[in-house]
């Protein structure tokens, strides 16, 4: 009798599930499958930030590029710039980040398989 109870209760439940559900219309139903505003709200500020962080100067350039000449010092007299150049072990060793996605896919081959001279400036510039 117990078990007779439970299979009445458990269809009961189903079919009043069933009338919500189904009251609740087409557009009820494809609403709750719009995924949240506010998670896409911060998805795409958090993209937003990250391009920003990347890519934007602030302006910063004129001070490092035309006062400071950073580049022709980076270079090195050999690459068209000034004075012995920054290699890439040097670079790396005063902080600098690389992003592997804007260097040339051959350069990446051949940092992948070793053959990279990290203390020839021409490679920093490459």
């Amino acid at each position: 009798m117990h078990t007779r109870n439970t299979s009445f209760v458990t269809l009961v439940l189903l079919a009043v599930f069933g009338i919500a559900i189904f009251s609740l219309g087409p557009h009820a139903v494809a609403q709750a499958q719009q995924s949240d505003p506010i998670a896409d709200n911060a998805r795409i500020m958090l993209d937003q930030g990250r391009r920003t962080f990347r890519f934007d100067t602030f302006g910063d350039e004129a001070f490092w590029g035309d006062t400071l000449k950073l580049h022709q010092a980076v270079a090195g007299a050999k690459q068209g710039g000034v004075g012995p150049g920054v290699s890439p072990k040097t670079a790396l060793a005063v902080g600098l980040k690389v992003d592997l996605d804007a260097l040339p896919q051959s350069l990446v081959d051949s940092l992948k398989n070793g053959t990279v001279n990290l203390t020839d400036p021409a490679t920093t510039v490459a």
